[in-house]
């Protein structure tokens, strides 16, 4: 275990990606409430809602770095 303290450089990186990281999370929430609402309401096809939120986890999704894109992978 190294007692080294992370880099400004290092901080300014793992920041980046934690708010890419909460984007993707977010819209995937979006698009799970959206897909719960619409079921809930008897709507069982791809509504344009539906296909926008499911846009934005695919744009969240590549946005996100090498290292965390496995998070992404079944989109």
């Amino acid at each position: 275990m190294s007692n080294r303290q992370p880099t400004p450089e290092q901080l300014r990186v793992d920041a980046e990606e934690n708010e890419l990281l909460a984007n993707f999370r977010r819209a995937q929430a979006d698009l799970y409430d959206n897909a719960a609402r619409e079921s809930a309401a008897g709507i069982f096809h791809e509504t344009e809602e539906y296909l926008r939120l499911n846009q934005a986890v695919i744009d969240a999704g590549k946005r996100l770095p090498k290292g965390l894109k496995r998070l992404a992978k079944d989109i």
